[in-house]
């Protein structure tokens, strides 16, 4: 598993039940709870005791601070793309790459915070099956809870969300533990070699993600789990390494889905 030194803590002046969560979410996680500092700083906390990340109990819920900046769960970009397929009937292109009908069942290997993940979940149905994994714990911990508490103003969003199952795994771990044919797709979003530097709203994330690039051995044992394999990528060339030989993408996109089938 993933070496992320956090510890838990909450905000100043929360109440008594935001303390106790902090101090119930670190006991269940095992790691330390920080008492908030009532006159220094988060960045301060991370120095004093040599933390990746803290995670916060708030009134808006677990919320994940680290030295790019806060974070918290939210649809982000993966609620606009819901609306364009969902309301405008538009096309999405990780959509047309997973190729999904409904009561299929798809495992996303690198889950985030759940955007794409949203999306076969809608594709699937209430009859399918998504499954996402998540490396880093306090991620997983964040995420996880999220998506089934999300409600937001549109109910058909929010149900899609709460259909995610969230597990803390590895990959490679986690497909080892699977028999052959446990799904119809399984799919990559592995952190970029060269990182889109106008993805804002994701910084915050990048300290947390499982930064080893994907290994092609993972393709191949992911080939075992499902007879088809999507990779997201910035790169056709990248994507052929891994032995994609179908691509999808627009001019209007910095990224590629690239399809492997057995």
């Amino acid at each position: 598993m993933m070496d992320i030194r956090f510890a838990v803590t909450c905000n100043k002046n929360e109440t008594r039940f935001l303390e106790k969560q902090a101090k119930d979410w670190a006991r269940q996680l095992q790691v330390a709870y920080q008492p908030r500092y009532e006159n220094g700083s988060l960045d301060a906390m991370l120095q004093d005791f040599r933390l990746d990340a803290l995670l916060i109990a708030s009134k808006k819920g677990p919320q994940i601070y680290t030295r790019e900046g806060m974070l918290f769960y939210h649809p982000g970009l993966g609620k606009v793309r819901w609306q364009r397929v969902v309301q405008r009937h538009e096309t999405d292109n990780f959509l047309t790459a997973l190729d999904v009908k409904n009561g299929q069942r798809v495992l996303d290997c690198t889950v985030g915070l759940a955007a794409d993940a949203l999306l076969a979940s809608y594709a699937v149905g209430k009859t399918g099956q998504v499954t996402g994994l998540e490396a880093s714990l306090p991620l997983w911990f964040m995420t996880s809870r999220g998506v089934k508490v999300y409600r937001g103003s549109i109910p058909a969003l929010a149900e899609d969300l709460h259909r995610i199952e969230i597990l803390h795994a590895e990959a490679d771990a986690y497909l080892h533990t699977l028999p052959r044919d446990s799904y119809d797709v399984v799919y990559f979003d592995p952190m970029f070699r060269r990182p889109v530097k106008k993805s804002s709203e994701m910084t915050p994330l990048r300290p947390l993600a499982y930064s080893e690039p994907l290994a092609p051995k993972s393709v191949e044992l992911a080939l075992t789990v499902a007879p088809r394999v999507v990779i997201k990528e910035r790169s056709v060339e990248i994507l052929e390494e891994y032995g994609c030989t179908e691509f999808v993408g627009s001019k209007y996109s910095a990224v590629r889905f690239g399809i492997r089938k057995r």
